[in-house]
């Protein structure tokens, strides 16, 4: 992604940006140095939230440092990526339920606990706001592949490799069910959040 956004910036001439690969925990940013921090759907994979919140707030500047992020409601309240899975367990032994604050895609699902993180991390004018946009997954190979790869039934499927082609078959018949002008689409379920560096 890294290599694509470089040849993306030289080719339109943009030259007031840098790239890096660095984890956000941890990597020592030039302290009170930026404006603005945003991530789409990563900062649920931190493994230590309130440090690697804390050490991005040192990184932007006092009164004017603002932050924003996307990240999952819970997968209840996302069709897109509930659906496949229940379509998928008709083919796969009963799942332990998985640790809903362990680092992953829905770990930020609880909004008043990522308001108690941002607090503890030293963030201040918190605000949640919830978002509902359907998505569109493309056409039918192309949604079924996506699901079998990424995702909570992606991940699951690395451990049954011999159900993939069962779990396919009735991921495309349950997926059919969802297109609409040649394409499938579902519902999804976001919070963004805001917050301020006092």
């Amino acid at each position: 992604m890294l290599d694509i956004a470089r040849r993306d910036a030289e080719q339109n001439r943009v030259r007031n940006v840098t790239f890096l690969e660095a984890d956000a925990q941890t990597y020592s940013f030039e302290p009170a140095s930026f404006d603005a921090l945003y991530s789409r759907f990563g900062v649920m994979f931190f493994a230590d939230p309130v440090a690697a919140f804390n050490n991005l707030l040192g990184a932007l500047k006092p009164k004017l440092g603002r932050l924003a992020f996307v990240c999952w409601r819970p997968l209840r309240e996302n069709p897109w990526m509930l659906i496949p899975v229940r379509a998928a367990m008709q083919h796969l032994p009963p799942q332990e339920p998985p640790d809903p604050l362990a680092p992953g895609p829905y770990a930020f699902a609880d909004a008043e606990r990522v308001k108690r993180l941002l607090t503890q991390a030293g963030f201040s004018k918190i605000a949640a706001t919830p978002h509902d946009q359907e998505v569109e997954m493309g056409r039918l190979d192309d949604a079924v592949e996506q699901c079998t790869r990424v995702g909570p039934l992606g991940r699951l499927l690395l451990e049954y490799p011999d159900a993939v082609a069962w779990v396919t078959e009735t991921l495309r018949n349950t997926l059919a069910e969802h297109i609409s002008d040649g394409v499938v689409r579902m519902d999804s379920a976001v919070w963004i959040f805001t917050a301020r560096r006092a």
